[in-house]
């Protein structure tokens, strides 16, 4: 029934770990910034969503579409990440690894879906 699994694809395992990293430095957000907090979350679904379904798709048109979202939440949880480094919610050390974790897993989305469009 399902054409992936946790197991095979690294980039919703890489993934995982980046949310659920993401989330427990989450919890530093106070109650009055309750609106960032809760967009970046919804974006961190968005991009799972994305996620799952270009795996599904392979149509090139909507392969495109799901690239240039993925791309966009991506940039979008970079932006938010700056935000709540300058409004001091996270330290530098934090704000490294997410950046990185960030970083590898745009590269990891970019190659798969340019493959997957120049198969199509």
């Amino acid at each position: 029934m399902f054409k992936i699994s946790n197991n095979d694809f690294k980039i919703l395992q890489k993934y995982k770990d980046f949310a659920t990293y993401f989330e427990n430095i989450l919890q530093n957000v106070p109650r009055r910034d309750m609106y960032y907090k809760d967009k970046i979350r919804s974006i961190m679904y968005d991009l799972l969503d994305y996620i799952f379904r270009s795996s599904y798709d392979d149509n090139k048109d909507r392969l495109n579409y799901y690239y240039i979202n993925i791309k966009s939440n991506i940039a979008f949880l970079d932006f938010m990440l700056d935000r709540l480094y300058i409004n001091k919610y996270i330290n530098e050390n934090n704000l490294n690894k997410i950046g990185y974790d960030l970083v590898e897993i745009n590269k990891m989305v970019t190659k798969w879906i340019k493959s997957k469009i120049n198969v199509c």
